[in-house]
């Protein structure tokens, strides 16, 4: 038996409609947050092997479900953002730290 992982929404209805007979299951609250944070280290890994703009984008529905889930607005996180690209920097510059060999 396949672990299992969430899926969105109408991804049952489709692989119904494609004749395939999905078993599927409604998480418990409890468990939706680890699940939304599994599911975003799939899109990641997902992402890293195809770098495809579809990728960041479930990426990004994801990581959205999960703010919602803990009640935190967008604004919220990027007040949250903002306060650490103030603090810490972005990514603009691209600097690659590299470690040298002691």
């Amino acid at each position: 038996m396949s672990p299992e992982k969430l899926v969105r929404d109408l991804i049952p209805e489709i692989m119904r409609k494609n004749g395939e007979d999905p078993q599927v299951r409604t998480a418990a609250l409890e468990e939706v947050d680890q699940l939304l944070r599994m599911k975003i280290l799939e899109e990641a890994g997902e992402l890293m092997e195809s770098g495809s703009v579809e990728e960041i984008a479930d990426v990004l529905e994801a990581a959205d479900a999960l703010l919602e889930m803990r009640g935190i607005s967008r604004s919220e996180i990027m007040s949250i953002r903002e306060k650490k690209c103030v603090e810490r920097g972005g990514f603009s510059m691209c600097y690659v730290l590299t470690m040298e060999d002691e």
